[in-house]
């Protein structure tokens, strides 16, 4: 994919150049370089479309109902995964046993924390809206036309009380005005949540993506909290967890998947290690502390498909401090 787009822009500049050496009209070369980036950023929305449904596809193999509801609704779609990978089947049970896990963490921290105010982003084709209303509190999702486009007709599967809660907005995390105008019915404090995005964002984007969530946060209060920033250590314990021995090549593996699906070279955006994540936030003007995943108890195998041994691993790495809660100096999060 990307020595396609080197070889669109390569044919871009030779037709440019033509064109200035023949005197034709500049015009025609403009429309080119239009053209081009047209291409560019459809391969980019559906690469966020992809990925979002991948995550989507695994959270539903882990026996969430809101999320086979949404696959449902939004259709098979046949996306660019390698199941000939050496370790598929293992990839896939850890990513499905990550995605279950990681969602009810993000989920829990809100309702206990006491928020009633929820913005996700890159909300992708998570269902955390309907997770959300079905309790009575205010979702706003948040990610590009094509994802929202299809996460509005979720509309139909709620009840007149529960829409009242359901909002999607289409707002690029980077985008400082598209943030502000999605959060301006939002009242105050607010949580904001992420799932896998800040994988797929180079430093400029996520420095403009925690601009904008600062702005946010100054403005309403509350915090942002995600796992992204302990991707690795995080997979890479599930993935011990569940095969010991195999964690790093399923977690290469997963990261390879990502790149196919996502057209992106992924591994190069993740930080190296939480320290330097930190440093960046920090950097940012934003507060960082790290929490376990999941205080209390909680039901690790409900589909019974895991050995004591499994589970009980698994139960080890809800300690691990692995969420990250994001909060702005001037203002503190609800607690």
């Amino acid at each position: 994919m990307k020595e396609c787009r080197l070889l669109l822009l390569a044919i871009s500049m030779v037709w440019g150049g033509c064109c200035f050496f023949l005197g034709t009209n500049p015009v025609m070369a403009a429309e080119t370089l239009e053209t081009v980036e047209q291409v560019e950023m459809e391969e980019n929305t559906y690469a966020v479309s992809d990925t979002a449904y991948l995550n989507l596809d695994w959270l539903a193999g882990a026996g969430n109902e809101d999320a086979a509801t949404i696959l449902k609704l939004i259709g098979n779609r046949t996306i660019a995964v390698d199941s000939s990978l050496p370790d598929f089947k293992r990839i896939s049970n850890m990513n499905q046993t990550l995605r279950r896990i990681n969602y009810d963490a993000l989920n829990l921290y809100c309702l206990a924390h006491g928020y009633t105010e929820i913005m996700e982003l890159g909300c992708g084709y998570s269902p955390r809206g309907i997770y959300m209303c079905e309790r009575g509190k205010n979702y706003t999702g948040c990610d590009f036309a094509s994802v929202i486009r299809d996460m509005r007709k979720l509309t139909s599967y709620l009840t007149p009380q529960e829409k009242a809660f359901l909002h999607y907005k289409m707002a690029g995390v980077t985008s400082g005005t598209e943030m502000q105008q999605a959060s301006q019915e939002i009242k105050a404090p607010v949580c904001m949540v992420a799932e896998g995005l800040w994988m797929f964002l180079g430093n400029e984007e996520k420095k403009k993506a925690l601009s904008n969530i600062k702005m946010i946060l100054d403005a309403k209060g509350g915090c942002f909290i995600t796992t992204d920033f302990s991707f690795k250590e995080y997979g890479w314990n599930v993935a011990e967890a569940l095969y010991p021995g195999h964690g790093e090549a399923i977690m290469d593996e997963t990261m390879e998947l990502y790149d196919v699906v996502s057209r992106d070279d992924t591994g190069s955006k993740i930080f190296k290690s939480p320290q330097e994540a930190e440093k960046f936030i920090k950097s940012c003007n934003l507060q960082v502390q790290r929490v376990p995943l999941i205080f209390g108890n909680y039901e690790m195998d409900p589909n019974n498909c895991l050995s004591d041994e499994q589970e009980h691993q698994l139960l080890n790495v809800l300690a691990e401090h692995y969420l990250w809660v994001i909060t702005s100096d001037s203002k503190k999060p609800q607690m």
